[in-house]
């Protein structure tokens, strides 16, 4: 009796050991395959999302055409760096979408032509310098909102040249594989230079959100 329990246990010891290893590698897939933890999502048809969404099919028909073919791989975990930054581009897209939101410049710009209006009617009376202070205040809300709608048009402008560069890469990458009989072989090269262009189309959202938000530095990154 105390054979068979020694024996049982070993056994359950030996399953755990086994298992560990197996569950660290799925673990660890399944953070490669999740989508980075983002901030406020793009609205759904928004210009922000429409790109996002086109870049996760490039991604998906990527692993597609990749198969198998091992070797190639990393050029799929490029492809994935990309897309993560197409999120967290997004992401601030859609903050801005929503700071802009808050700022009624119709409203303001009106307000600003009517304090213009009463300065020059106040002028060296009592009530100029308060006028003069809430003329300041809404045309830096005037600014601001200005400044924020140049900055979301620059993030979509990059947004939109890296998606259509990435399905670019897709078609050429289908194309190579669809040519050669062994496309590993036969073209190390090629896959290397598309693995460059891949990496500095996620260097070049980087590069936009960190001059749109100097605060989000290196870190701000999909990936390390």
């Amino acid at each position: 009796m105390t054979t068979a329990i020694i024996v049982v246990l070993v056994l359950i010891g030996i399953g755990a050991v086994v298992s560990v290893p197996l569950m660290i590698k799925s673990t660890r897939r399944q953070l490669a395959e999740a989508p980075a933890s983002v901030g406020r999502r793009p609205a759904l048809g928004s210009p922000a999302q429409v790109w996002v969404s086109r870049g996760e099919r490039v991604l998906r028909e990527l692993g597609s055409t990749l198969g198998e073919l091992g070797p190639l791989h990393g050029v799929s975990a490029d492809a994935s760096q990309v897309v993560a930054e197409l999120r967290i581009t997004a992401s601030q897209v859609a903050e801005l979408d929503h700071a802009i939101a808050q700022i009624p410049v119709p409203s303001l710009a009106a307000e600003q032509q009517g304090l213009s209006a009463s300065l020059t009617e106040a002028a060296g009376g009592p009530a100029a310098a308060d006028l003069a202070r809430a003329h300041e205040a809404v045309t830096a809300r005037l600014a601001s909102a200005a400044r924020q709608r140049e900055t979301r048009a620059a993030l979509l402008a990059k947004m939109q040249a890296t998606v259509t560069e990435f399905e670019r890469a897709r078609d050429e990458l289908a194309e190579l594989i669809a040519g050669t009989p062994d496309p590993v072989a036969a073209n190390a090269d090629s896959t290397g230079q598309l693995a460059g262009r891949l990496d500095a189309l996620r260097a070049g959202l980087v590069e936009v959100r960190q001059a749109a938000n100097p605060e989000i530095g290196p870190g701000g990154q999909g990936f390390p």
